[in-house]
């Protein structure tokens, strides 16, 4: 167990011992616009999904949080998710290896291929899962799918272990040029997620309801260390919060984007911790102003105003 993992459970961070669900006070769609203006939700010129729960001011802000958005890369956290209960009911070990060859890479985004040696080289889960998470790799990502049996088999795990509103049903392989297909793709319920199911997701995950200790904080500690999307969420927060995240980043098609996501967990300096989804999919802006949007929502929720 690294030094940062020991740090996660003894600062109490995974709240292990409560299983209370703090209360919350609603922020419905209607007045979630007096909190984001109209002029700011349309500077991504697309559908805005926003789930926030704030459990140190018990409040809780939602905007088409109930609607399903594209995953794109934030689908590999609850794959790896799943592949950490199969490693809890002891069906695979994370210190399992898997041989990666040349022949596996996956297009789009897979950096795995510069560390393979020769035509093949072997990788344990556990170097699987961090690929997956902190660099997005996609044959990391389908690797993974494959090895708990299909991607039927992670949306079955999730559901077993009460996750709601999050599903995978095709590998990286298969969806990635899929979405080049933008109107089908958009109107699409595979491989998508509510804001409000993923941060129902993030709360279990963080209090101990869906894996074993050790598993929950192996995961975490990839998140926190998850450096992709600097402009995003983590570019709204104050000095003293730290962020446990996964983004996830789809292709342009014909001048549209198919979706552009960041979810995670925000602590505070105090340990307040606040769960925070934001999808954003068809937009027609640039990627500077999707991501503007997301830092906007994130130092707005630090700063108490939803």
């Amino acid at each position: 167990m690294t030094a940062l993992m020991r740090q996660i459970i003894s600062c109490g961070l995974l709240l292990m011992l409560s299983t209370h669900v703090l209360p919350v006070m609603p922020v419905f769609a209607e007045e979630a616009r007096n909190v984001l203006t109209d002029s700011e939700l349309a500077t991504v010129q697309g559908e805005v999904g926003i789930a926030v729960l704030d459990t140190a001011r018990k409040k809780e802000f939602l905007l088409n949080a109930d609607k399903p958005f594209p995953l794109q890369s934030v689908c590999k956290l609850p794959i790896s998710i799943a592949i950490l209960c199969l490693a809890d009911d002891k069906k695979l070990s994370i210190q399992d290896k898997i041989t990666v060859r040349k022949a596996d890479i996956v297009p789009y985004y897979s950096p795995i291929k510069e560390a393979i040696k020769g035509e093949q080289s072997d990788f344990t889960i556990r170097e699987l899962i961090t690929r997956a998470v902190c660099e997005s790799d996609n044959t990391a990502c389908d690797l993974l799918i494959s090895r708990a049996g299909g991607a039927e088999v992670i949306t079955s795990l999730l559901k077993k272990a009460g996750v709601k509103g999050v599903r995978i049903d095709r590998p990286e392989r298969i969806m990635q040029p899929d979405s080049q297909r933008i109107v089908e793709y958009l109107a699409d319920p595979r491989d998508t997620a509510t804001p409000e199911g993923m941060v129902d997701m993030l709360q279990k995950l963080y209090k101990g309801k869906l894996l074993s200790e050790s598993s929950t904080a192996l995961i975490l500690e990839d998140l926190f260390k998850c450096k992709t999307g600097a402009n995003r969420i983590t570019a709204g927060l104050s000095d003293g919060w730290t962020l446990a995240h996964k983004t996830g980043t789809g292709a342009d098609v014909a001048g549209q984007n198919t979706a552009t996501n960041d979810v995670g967990i925000m602590v505070g300096p105090k340990g307040e911790v606040i769960y925070i989804a934001v999808f954003i999919k068809g937009s027609r802006a640039k990627l500077e102003a999707r991501e503007a949007l997301m830092a906007k929502v994130a130092a707005k929720v630090v700063a108490g105003n939803l």
